[in-house]
């Protein structure tokens, strides 16, 4: 079992993958599109996640993305949370 990442760190790179999928997890949180349970489970997801390394490198190279990687835990929300904010 992999040890889990710095906290701060893996809640930086969730809100830094919502930038890049054009989610704003601010306006989320607002408009009850996610709960604070929901996010922290996000960020406990990425915290467990094996390809972090694969996302800092992504996130420096492409800051504009269609979509979460297919490795990515949280790719599901994210392009939920994208079209629900598309509306």
């Amino acid at each position: 079992m992999q040890t889990p990442g710095n906290l701060r760190d893996h809640f930086l790179l969730v809100v830094k993958m919502s930038k890049a999928c054009d989610v704003d997890l601010s306006t989320a949180l607002d408009q009850g599109q996610i709960d604070a349970p929901a996010y922290a489970d996000m960020i406990i997801a990425c915290r467990g996640c094996g390809q972090v390394g694969k996302c800092d490198k992504l996130l420096a190279t492409l800051p504009d993305l269609s979509q979460a990687p297919d490795y990515c835990v949280n790719r599901d929300e994210f392009a939920h949370l994208r079209q629900l904010q598309a509306v």
